[in-house]
């Protein structure tokens, strides 16, 4: 298999304005998607483990850690978190026949849980990116990044979808403005 090629200007991490997720396109081609922390606790002895609004439901392991396997009571998904704070997601929908690998992390002293979910495989040839998610769909969009800001275009007549900010500019501007 032939090395992927991303363009340098692409790797980082982004932010849509407005939007509470951060995104992030790695060097090797990875895309990444990561919510906001949420609140985590453990019930029944670290059987249960409420996340947010969702509860989960140990299926292997044991504690008040997210360490081990999990199955989401909503949607039956299993989540899979690794000491070495990694984690797989196996989507029960049987028309979505895949995992999603990411990383996890506790913060604010072990009360928040933070996951960070790899989404899709970039290709890009300069002029425009192919997204293959994990689901097996591909989309394809035309790209400019200028000063920190990407823009995602529709590939047939070049009007701008999505803008993204990258996060230092993001964290330059909210440094100006609170001067």
């Amino acid at each position: 298999m032939s090395e992927i090629l991303i363009d340098p200007a692409l790797v980082g991490i982004w932010l849509v304005p407005g939007a509470s997720q951060t995104y992030e396109i790695t060097d090797a081609g990875s895309y990444f998607i990561a919510e906001p922390d949420d609140q985590v606790h453990f019930q029944n002895d670290g059987s249960v483990m409420v996340w947010g609004y969702r509860r989960y439901i140990r299926t292997e392991g044991a504690g008040n850690t997210p360490v081990g396997t999990w199955r989401e009571e909503d949607t039956g998904d299993g989540w899979d978190f690794t000491a070495d704070q990694a984690v797989t997601i196996l989507i029960a929908d049987p028309e979505q026949d895949d995992s999603i690998t990411g990383i996890w992390a506790l913060r604010d002293a072990g009360k928040n849980l933070w996951v960070c979910e790899e989404r899709a495989r970039i290709t890009c040839d300069g002029a425009h990116l192919v997204f293959h998610t994990v689901e097996g769909d591909s989309f394809r969009y035309g790209y400019t990044v200028n000063e920190d800001v990407l823009s995602l275009m529709d590939p047939d007549n070049w009007t701008e979808l999505t803008r993204y900010v990258s996060a230092a500019l993001f964290i330059q501007t909210v440094a100006a403005s609170a001067n």
